[in-house]
């Protein structure tokens, strides 16, 4: 009896985290940004000063989006981590600027440490200027859960999401699925 419930309760997780996992990918590469009032790009590893492969990513989908004329403004997010002294807004904002877009139309958010933080202080500068919807930026896998955080803070929001990334994307996947499922649970 016993090692029935134990082969029950192991098809339940992997049914469930495989089901997950696809609808994770599914939603990430199907979710379209709207016109929006701003976008805002999460934050991701700085590594020695310079932002990460990751953060690069992420930076570049938000200055095809601004160029593209899909949102006015943009808002960089991300504080310092424990390897990183300049926080992610700041190397997210630097490098935009450096790319031409005017250091007048970001803002940067430099306190935050993880997603729901980040879109917190995105928040926080977006009720200060009046806008009201924005298009998140990070990476496809990504994108289920920072819109459900956003929507949850009241941010009306849409999603683009970065597809193709120099990183090994299963274990990425796989955390996204643990995060969403522990988000639902409590």
């Amino acid at each position: 009896m016993l090692k029935r419930i134990i082969i029950t309760a192991v098809l339940v997780v992997i049914i469930t985290t495989g089901l997950m996992y696809g609808y994770i990918e599914w939603y990430g590469r199907n979710l379209e940004p709207g016109s929006a009032d701003v976008i805002i790009v999460l934050g991701a590893a700085v590594w020695q000063n310079s932002p990460s492969p990751a953060l690069l990513e992420r930076v570049s989908l938000a200055e095809e989006l601004f160029r593209g004329g899909y949102a006015p403004a943009i808002i960089t997010t991300g504080g310092t981590g424990t390897l990183n002294p300049t926080p992610e807004g700041t190397a997210a904002r630097l490098t935009l600027i450096a790319r031409g877009i005017p250091p007048d139309v970001i803002h940067e958010e430099v306190k935050s440490r993880n997603t729901r933080e980040n879109l917190d202080g995105a928040r926080k500068i977006m009720q200060k200027y009046g806008w009201q919807e924005a298009i998140i930026v990070t990476h496809d896998y990504h994108l289920l859960r920072a819109i459900t955080e956003a929507r949850r803070l009241g941010i009306e929001a849409s999603g683009a999401g970065v597809r193709r990334t120099a990183m090994f994307r299963p274990p990425l996947v796989l955390r996204e699925v643990v995060a969403n499922l522990v988000r639902w649970i409590i």
